[in-house]
Parts: structure tokens; C-alpha cells; sequence
């Protein structure tokens, strides 16, 4: 048993562990026990005291209700009272039963017995003696205020109970209640004392039974710790004493230090395993410290090997990152020359030079460079990256400059020189110039030099190489730019050609049916404007024919002409129309452009005849009304003059035929004058006669002329101030002019009104405005109404009739007179005409300026 014990270090663990808890668990189950009992027992001792207690307080308190109630009867009479004491008796008797079911002492048996006398001689003498003695008064045979002994000695209950021997008697005192009474008292006071004591014996007992636990637990941890003192402790310790051995062995071993466990593997514990163990790992770390040593001389020898073969990789990397750097250089040049080019092919190369000769720096690796254009007069422009003013100077100022002696030798030029500055570099250091010229390839001409700087290395083969081809590159370049501006110039010039022609002009290209318009064009057709001009640019000639087709009023006379356009049955005549629902009249008419013989391409004319279709559609009005109007007096003249001819008339006939036949050849006359004003006007053969004219008197007689001739309308002239209204002015022509202008008034004033004329001086010039209250002018009438055989056409002026010819020739004598002439005017609520006309003074001073 004792080996078994000794194999494994846990079992000696276990044993203590399990024997110190079996200690503990027996210890705590009997002190559990005990103190249950002695608990258990004080509780039920406590209990029967406080039962015994409580019963003798109600025993007390019945006792004390029986007498309460009998005196009551007696007193009173109260029947119900003496009843209700009887009902106690059972009561009473179940208590003193209990109290005998319970003697467990002496006192306790002589207190039970006492109440079952007092019991006895209550219920069986005192209370029938009451009774009979109650109801001897209550029937009135006893008067008596007190209870007299001889009274109630001599009731018959009394005497039967004397002779029965139930109620002791003797002659000197009589029957004796009194002494039953005070013992029971005495009785029950003696009994509720001992309970009490009874009760704290019973607490005392149970205090000292918690003082007894309290000593026992106390006495319980005591005991724990001692047990763990004297024999678990020690345990402990001398096993961590092995454990800590194999720790410092470790650690020794670890130093490289002899270990001996030899006093510890003989044990069969776990300790004299890992013991063992511990020795043969020693003894195998000592083995391979052996080996290791052994392997680390030859790893040092190959790593040795690998340090040589390291810096011939090191060596071949450095070659290879050289190589990549190379590349990366040339690939950089590359993008470069790449740029170059593409900036060179570009149509904008004019203005990408400071791009062209940063990237020919970069290219040849050199710190500064300029592009320096020579024009046809030999001046010099120069486009620089990088080059300072001074050294700008120098290039193209200096007769010993690399740019001058390029341009005297025509070839390429290198020079280099020391510079002794500390600028750009910090030290002295050697400048590389060189100044490549570039020919122009048609003449071989001098036109530009590519000029390039590089600090401490010269230009190698390659950089050269590449400077020349980039000289030619940029020759190529400048040629095709010169070319380039040329045919840009040829078509600008050759748009602005197009757009000063007042006719709007389409081109279509044949090959690649594109549109070529001028500006007149989207005037003429306004609704091109709502389209970009990238989308008009990306039109074809059929989007630009059903365009301009949606605002023909013809559209199918215009789509027939067009569709000949290319066809065999090209129109050679030309076609008319109108747009936008009479807006504009148009003729269209077509050519082809032929080329060394072939058809390049058709040129479509639009021109604008509607002055031309206006003026034919006037002539053709103005023909029709100046027959109506010669026709009507011309009739009136032939009537009269025949009848006055072929019949006697009175002489008052003859006389009021001859008036009218005088007014109608007065108008006749009239309507032939402003006919033949108008082809003088016209043909600028109008003459005036002008002298100093104050135009007041004559309009006020004018006025008054024609208020003479017209009943239903009022004339008031107005004048700013006093001064005289002179003009100068043609006496006969001023008239006309406000003839027409208040014969107008009064024509288109059919129905009466008032007709104003006010006169105005203005710092150089004379105000006349003539108003009515007539019909007016519709708005729209307003901005041809100075136009020759226009009238205005409305149901309203229809009625009035006219040529059409009074307000031209009014415009045309205030335009003699160097003056202005405008209409204002509301429909339905009067016109106003104002006419301006210079002052005598400022048109004398300005013909003596002009003469002299």
C-alpha cells in the first residue's frame, strides 16, 4: 500500500485532501445534529410554555367573564347574564381537561386539581345557590338590599347542600365562598409564575446553546488551520522543494552547467519521472550542443559560399538595374520623340512651340533650348524653355554666338566654353552650345534654329542624330503649317467673299455632300438659328432642303426644283416663292461648279424679291386707283358738260354744274401734281425756292381754309411762345406739306373732332405737330406709311379712299428741307404727325459752312 501511495505524487495530494474533508464533513454532521436537537428541544419546551401561558390567560379571563356575569343577575336581575355564565361551564371544564392532559410536574397535577374543585363548588354550589337566590328576589320574597349570609343560609339549595356535606359550614361563619375564590386566585397566580420561570429557563437554556455552536465553529476553524499547519504545510512544502530543484536544474542546464538528479530518480512519483526525464534531456541537449557545434562549422563554411555567390548576384543585379534604367530612359525618350511628333503633325503647332522645345530638352538631356524662327525680312523670334534673358540677349545679339555663325556657315555649329559662375551650378563648369539650323525643304532657306544647352557632357551621336531628325521634322512641320495658314486665309477670305454677297448662297460638295452657306442665309431663314452650328456642320444637303422646305409657303414647287438638282434635268431657269406665309418673297435659282470638267459641286442663289413683288403689287394698286380716281371726275366733267351742251339749263343750274365741274378739274389737277412731284422727287430733279418764311400766318390761313371747308371739325393752333416760327423754307412746298398733312386730318377724322397744330422751338430746329381724333393707324401700318401708293388696308380708310402719294411727298419736302417727319398714332383715338424741320438760322449757318 505504502509503494502505491509513493508511484503517483497526486494520490499523497488526494489522501490528505480527502481525509481533511471526511475529517470536516463528520465534525460538521454531528454538530450539526447535536445543536438540531438541542434546538428542537428548546423550541418545543418554549412552545409548551407559551401554549400553558396563553390557555391560563383565557382560564383567567373566563373566570373573570363568569363572575362578572353572575354578579350581574345578581345585581340586575339579567337572566341573560346568568346563562351566558352558564355556558361557561363546558368552556371552563375543556380548560382544566387540557391542563390534566398536560401534568408533567407536581405543581402542575396540584394546580389541575385545585381548578377542578374550584370548578366543582362554582358550578354545583355557588352558582345555584346565586341562581335560587336571584329569583327568590326577582319574584320579591327577598327585599333585602345586601346579601345577608342567614338570608341565603336558609335557601333551600343551601340547606341541601350543607346536609349533603358539599359545602363546608360552621356556625360561626357560616357558609364560606370567599375561601374558594381566594385560593384559586392564589391557585393561578402561582401557576403563571412558574410558567414564566419555566419560560426563561427555557431561553436560558437556548442561549447557552448558541454560546455551545459558537464554540464549536470557532473551535472547527482552529482546529482546520492546525491540522493544515502541522501536516498539510509541511506536505506541501517538501514536495515544492523537488519541483523547485527540477526549476534551478533547468535553469543550470540552460548555463550549460553539470546537473545531478541522482537522489531524486529513485523515486516512483511523478517527480522521479520527470527526474529522469530531466537527465535524459540533458544528457540529449548535451548531445545535440555536440551536433550543433559540429553543423555550425559547416554552415559557416557554406555561408561563405553564399556571400561570394550573393555579391556575383548583387553585382549581376546592379549590371541588370542599369540595363532597366537604360530602358526606362530610352522608353521615356521614346514617349517623348512620340510626343514630339504627334505635337509636330498637329494642326495647332503654331501654339504648342513652348511644348515642342520642352520636349526636345528633355529628349537630349539638356538644361535649356530655344526655338528661334527666322521670317522672310530676316528678324528673329524666339520660343525658349528655361533660357534667361541674358542668355537670350547674348544668342541673338552677339556676332560670335553659335545662332549667328550657324546662320553665316548654314550648318550645324557646337561650341563650348568654361563658365567661371556659380549659376546655375554651385561651381565652375563647362557650357555645350550647339545651333541646328532648319531649311525650308522647297528652297532650301534658312526659316528657324533649334538652339540647346547642356552643362559638363557634350551632345553624343545619338542626341545629334535625334536633333537633326527633329530639324527636319519641324521644317516639314512649318511647311505644312504655312500651307495650312494659306488655305486657312483662301477660306476665310473666300467666306467673308461669300457673306458679303446680299444673296444667300448654299454650296453642296458633290463627294462628300457637304453644305457650304454664307451668312445672308440665316437671316433670310432665322429658324437655322435654333440649331448649334455643330449639328448645322453634321447636316447633309437633304436635312438642310426639308429645314428650309417647312418654311416654304410652296413647298412642292420647292422640293421639285430641288429634286433636279442632281439629276440629268439640272433647272438652268429659276423658281419663286414665298416663306413663312407671305413674309418674304424669294427666287431660287441654281448653277453648277465645274473643274478641269467635272461637276465638284452645285451652287443654290436665293435672293429676295419682295421690295420687287411689293413695288409690283403697288404699281398695279396705284394703276387701278388712279383710274378710279381719274374716272369719277373725268365721268362727273362729261355729264355736266353734256347736258349743259345738248339742253337749255337755268342759269343757276348752269352756274352749280360749272362749280363742280371747276371742283372735280381742280382735283384732277391736284391728283396729276402729286403724280408728277412724286416723279421729280424720284428722279432728284425737285427744285425749291426757299427764302425766310415765318410758317404761323400761314399756317393759321391754311387752317382757317379748311375750317371753312368742314363744319364737324374744330382747328386751334398752339404756340410755345411769342417769337416768330421762321424757316427757310419753299413758300409753295411748306404749303403742300401742310395741306396734306391737315386735309389727311380731316379725312381720316370722318366723324368729326378737334385738329390741333402746335408750333415749338428747339435749340436748332422748329417743331410742328399736327393732331386729330379720327381713326388712327394700326401699329403695324406704322413703318409703311411713308411708302409710295401704300394705303392703309382696312374696312375704316377703304371708305376714305386716295393714291397713296400725300405722306411721300410730305416726306420727301421735310426731307428737302433737311428736316424729319414721324407718326404716332392709336387706333380709334387719333394720329399724331410731328415734323422737324432746322431752324432759319442754324440752315442759314450751316449753307454758308457748306458753301465756304
Amino acid at each position: 500500500m505504502n509503494r502505491w501511495f509513493k508511484q503517483k505524487l497526486g494520490r499523497d495530494l488526494m489522501v490528505v485532501l480527502y481525509s481533511f474533508l471526511a475529517l470536516a464533513l463528520v465534525g460538521s454532521i454531528f454538530m450539526y445534529m447535536y445543536m438540531e436537537e438541542r434546538v428542537a428541544e428548546s423550541e418545543r419546551r418554549l412552545q409548551d410554555v407559551d401554549q400553558r401561558i396563553e390557555r391560563l390567560n383565557t382560564l383567567w379571563d373566563d373566570w373573570q367573564g363568569v363572575q362578572y356575569e353572575a354578579r350581574g343577575y345578581l345585581v340586575f336581575g339579567d337572566t341573560e347574564a346568568l346563562e351566558r355564565a352558564k355556558e361557561k361551564e363546558n368552556e371552563f371544564q375543556q380548560e382544566i381537561n387540557w391542563f390534566k392532559s398536560v401534568v408533567q410536574t407536581k405543581q402542575g397535577e396540584i394546580f389541575a386539581e385545585d381548578l377542578q374543585e374550584f370548578h366543582d363548588f362554582y358550578f354545583g354550589v355557588i352558582l345555584p345557590v346565586t341562581t335560587e337566590y336571584g329569583q327568590l328576589r326577582a319574584e320579591g320574597e327577598i327585599t333585602e338590599d345586601t346579601i345577608d349570609p342567614e338570608t341565603v343560609l336558609g335557601l333551600p339549595t343551601a340547606q341541601r347542600l350543607i346536609e349533603q356535606g358539599v359545602v363546608p359550614y360552621s356556625p360561626e361563619r357560616g357558609i364560606d365562598t370567599l375561601g374558594p375564590i381566594q385560593q384559586i386566585e392564589t391557585s393561578l397566580s402561582d401557576y403563571k409564575s412558574l410558567m414564566n420561570s419555566e419560560k426563561q429557563k427555557v431561553y436560558d437554556a437556548w442561549k447557552l446553546n448558541n454560546d455551545i455552536l459558537q464554540f464549536l465553529w470557532i473551535a472547527s476553524i482552529l482546529s482546520f488551520a492546525a491540522l493544515i499547519l502541522l501536516f498539510i504545510q509541511p506536505f506541501l512544502r517538501r514536495q515544492t522543494r523537488l519541483i523547485s530543484r527540477l526549476s534551478i536544474a533547468s535553469d543550470r542546464l540552460l548555463k550549460g552547467e553539470i546537473v545531478d538528479l541522482s537522489d531524486q530518480m529513485e523515486r516512483e512519483d511523478e517527480i522521479g519521472t520527470m527526474s529522469r526525464s530531466f537527465n535524459k534531456m540533458a544528457e540529449t541537449l548535451r548531445d545535440n550542443e555536440r551536433h550543433l557545434i559540429e553543423k555550425n562549422h559547416e554552415l559557416q563554411a557554406q555561408q561563405e559560399e553564399l556571400i561570394a555567390q550573393q555579391e556575383e548576384l548583387q553585382a549581376q543585379q546592379q549590371e541588370l538595374e542599369e540595363i532597366l534604367e537604360q530602358t526606362q530612359q530610352n522608353e521615356q525618350h521614346l514617349a517623348y520623340r512620340n510626343e514630339l511628333t504627334e505635337t509636330l503633325a498637329a494642326r495647332d503647332s503654331l501654339t504648342a512651340y513652348p511644348e515642342i522645345i520642352e520636349k526636345l530638352v528633355a529628349i537630349t538631356d539638356s538644361e535649356v533650348g530655344a526655338l528661334v524662327f527666322v521670317d522672310a525680312t530676316g528678324s528673329f523670334s524666339i520660343t525658349s524653355h528655361g533660357l534667361n534673358e541674358t542668355l537670350t540677349r547674348q544668342l541673338l545679339d552677339s556676332e560670335n554666338s553659335v545662332l549667328t555663325r550657324a546662320m553665316t556657315l548654314r550648318t550645324t555649329v557646337h561650341s563650348s566654353k568654361q563658365v567661371a559662375s556659380d549659376h546655375p551650378l554651385p561651381y565652375p563648369y563647362y557650357m555645350y552650345e550647339t545651333a541646328v539650323p532648319v531649311h525650308d525643304p522647297t528652297d532650301d532657306s534658312i526659316i528657324a534654329f533649334i538652339y540647346l544647352v547642356r552643362y559638363k557632357d557634350r551632345f553624343t551621336q545619338t542626341q545629334m542624330g535625334d536633333i537633326m531628325s527633329f530639324a527636319r521634322q519641324l521644317s516639314l512641320s512649318l511647311l505644312r503649317m504655312r500651307l495650312f495658314e494659306e488655305m486657312t486665309r483662301e477660306k476665310g477670305k473666300t467666306e467673308r467673299i461669300l457673306d458679303s454677297i446680299r444673296e444667300a448662297v448654299i454650296y453642296v460638295e458633290h463627294s462628300t455632300d457637304d453644305v457650304f452657306v454664307n451668312r445672308p442665309l440665316y437671316e433670310m431663314f432665322p429658324e437655322l438659328d435654333e440649331i448649334t452650328s455643330r449639328e448645322l456642320a453634321e447636316l447633309s444637303w437633304n436635312e438642310w432642303r426639308e429645314t428650309i422646305s417647312t418654311t416654304v409657303d410652296q413647298e412642292d414647287d420647292f422640293l421639285k426644283y430641288t429634286d433636279r438638282l442632281f439629276t440629268d434635268d439640272f433647272p438652268h431657269d429659276s423658281v419663286s416663292f414665298s416663306i413663312r406665309k407671305g413674309e418674304m418673297n424669294l427666287q431660287m435659282y441654281a448653277e453648277r461648279i465645274v473643274v478641269g470638267g467635272l461637276s465638284k459641286g452645285t451652287l443654290l442663289v436665293f435672293r429676295d424679291i419682295t421690295s420687287e413683288t411689293e413695288a409690283e403689287r403697288l404699281k398695279s394698286e396705284f394703276i387701278s386707283t388712279i383710274s378710279h380716281e381719274l374716272r369719277t371726275p373725268l365721268s362727273s366733267i362729261y355729264g355736266f358738260t353734256e347736258l349743259m351742251v345738248k339742253k337749255q339749263l337755268p342759269n343757276e343750274k348752269q352756274a352749280k354744274y360749272l362749280q363742280t365741274i371747276h371742283a372735280e378739274t381742280e382735283r384732277l389737277t391736284h391728283l396729276v401734281n402729286d403724280f408728277l412731284d412724286v416723279q421729280r422727287m424720284e428722279a432728284g430733279s425737285q427744285m425749291y425756292d426757299r427764302e425766310q418764311l415765318d410758317i404761323e400766318p400761314v399756317i393759321r390761313d391754311m387752317m382757317t381754309f379748311y375750317e371753312a371747308s368742314s363744319l364737324k371739325h374744330q382747328f386751334e393752333l398752339v404756340t410755345a411762345d411769342d417769337r416768330p416760327y421762321e424757316l427757310f423754307a419753299d413758300c409753295q412746298k411748306f404749303k403742300q406739306l401742310m395741306s396734306n398733312l391737315l386735309s389727311n386730318a380731316v379725312k381720316y377724322s370722318p366723324r368729326g373732332g378737334k385738329i390741333t397744330v402746335e408750333l415749338a422751338h428747339h435749340d436748332q430746329s422748329v417743331s410742328i405737330k399736327v393732331k386729330d381724333q379720327g381713326i388712327g393707324i394700326p401699329s403695324d401700318a406704322l413703318d409703311r406709311l411713308f411708302d409710295k401708293f401704300y394705303r392703309v388696308d382696312n374696312s375704316d380708310s377703304r371708305e376714305i379712299g386716295g393714291t397713296g402719294l400725300g405722306l411721300p411727298i410730305c416726306q420727301e419736302i421735310v426731307r428737302g428741307h433737311a428736316g424729319q417727319i414721324h407718326v404716332e398714332s392709336v387706333q380709334h383715338q387719333g394720329s399724331t404727325f410731328t415734323v422737324v424741320i432746322p431752324s432759319f438760322e442754324y440752315a442759314v449757318r450751316e449753307q454758308e459752312s457748306t458753301t465756304a
